[in-house]
């Protein structure tokens, strides 16, 4: 019968504490190594995920810039999908959908974005480029100043700049008058060393109803290019419109010297001769001469608001046009000329007002030579 092997002593361990140690380690380093190796896996993903991302991004550019919104809006749509976390992607397929009649779409993109990047200078314009496009114009105008005091990257002040001449130019097409002239004073306090800023001034402050700052404009850009001749036709409009017809015909005089061949600043000038030959307003005029000039005066509107496609409701109280009509038909005055030529005046001046704001005048020297007329009685 065989011996049965020995027991081991009691109390002794079966490996030794080197042997677990080493065990041990080599599982940690294991475990370390496949850790290290998992995290270069998803580096390198990710590193994928965004060159992927990257060139689908800058062939959506391409496309979009070449017309092709749908097919750029694809692309984009790959790389915002790739990198949800890029207000960038993100904000170039919103334009994409934007360009390809998507409005529905770009602006669900844009709240997202809006949400993350509230005071993104870029993001905010491009709303309210759509709010504009879609006939949402008091609320562009709000995204528009967000835009102009949100946050941009690189060359701000000119990125803002811009986002505010976009606003004012909506103003404009809206005659929004107050807000066209509170959005240019603050390009005021701005360097005014740029010729172009201050052409690009001049007719904005025209439009705004500014004619004083205007001529300001325009005196200042004539500092820097003394034979600019549309600075001194833009100076003579700013006259005119402060009523002051003699410096309005000084500076279309100037701008003919400048450009004797446009033939626009010709007639301008020569539209403004006609007036002060006509104005019966001018100095130094006679009673008879008054009164006269300001026969023609109420001929003339007459004449033209008869020409009128709304003729027939020229004037909200049909007393003021029969009594102009009389007027018209009444015998050469004796006496005192004065009330006459005043009576003619102020009937002329509310026929002018009472016109309907669908009342289309004839195109022409004659219309412009009325409206110039007209203002210089009214004022």
């Amino acid at each position: 019968m065989t011996d049965a092997a020995p027991a081991p002593p009691v109390g002794r361990p079966l490996a030794s504490t080197g042997v677990f140690l080493g065990t041990f380690a080599a599982i940690l380093g294991l475990i370390v190594a496949l850790l290290v190796l998992d995290l270069a896996l998803a580096r390198i993903d990710r590193e994928e995920r965004r060159r992927q991302a990257a060139n689908a991004f800058v062939e959506g550019r391409a496309l979009l810039a070449a017309g092709r919104p749908g097919d750029a809006a694809d692309r984009l749509a790959t790389a915002t999908t790739l990198e949800r976390d890029n207000v960038g992607y993100g904000l170039a397929l919103a334009q994409a959908l934007l360009a390809n009649g998507k409005a529905a779409d770009a602006e669900e993109i844009l709240n997202r974005l809006l949400d993350r990047a509230r005071n993104d200078g870029a993001v905010n314009l491009t709303m309210a480029r759509l709010l504009a496009s879609t006939a949402r114009k008091s609320d562009a105008k709000a995204f528009y100043h967000r835009a102009i005091y949100g946050r941009w990257g690189s060359d701000s002040i000119a990125r803002r700049t811009a986002a505010r001449f976009e606003l004012i130019d909506l103003l404009a097409r809206q005659r929004a008058h107050e807000e066209l002239l509170a959005e240019l004073l603050p390009l005021q306090s701005a360097p005014a060393d740029s010729a172009a800023l201050l052409a690009r001034l001049g007719p904005l402050y025209l439009r705004a109803d500014s004619p004083s700052r205007a001529a300001e404009a325009y005196r200042a850009l004539l500092r820097r290019s003394p034979s600019n001749a549309d600075a001194y036709a833009g100076l003579g409009e700013a006259d005119l419109a402060l009523g002051q017809f003699q410096a309005g015909r000084a500076a279309f005089r100037s701008a003919v010297r400048a450009r004797p061949s446009d033939s626009s600043i010709v007639r301008r000038l020569r539209v403004i001769d006609s007036v002060l030959a006509l104005d019966p307003t001018g100095r130094g005029l006679s009673d008879a001469a008054r009164l006269t000039r300001s026969r023609a005066l109420l001929e003339r509107t007459l004449v033209a608001l008869d020409a009128c496609a709304a003729a027939d409701t020229v004037a909200a109280d049909v007393a003021v046009l029969d009594s102009a009509r009389a007027e018209r038909a009444a015998p050469k005055p004796r006496g005192d000329l004065t009330a006459v030529t005043e009576r003619k005046l102020s009937l002329a001046e509310t026929l002018w007002r009472m016109r309907p704001a669908d009342c289309v005048l004839p195109t022409g020297e004659q219309s412009d030579i009325l409206e110039l007329l007209q203002r210089s009685i009214s004022r």
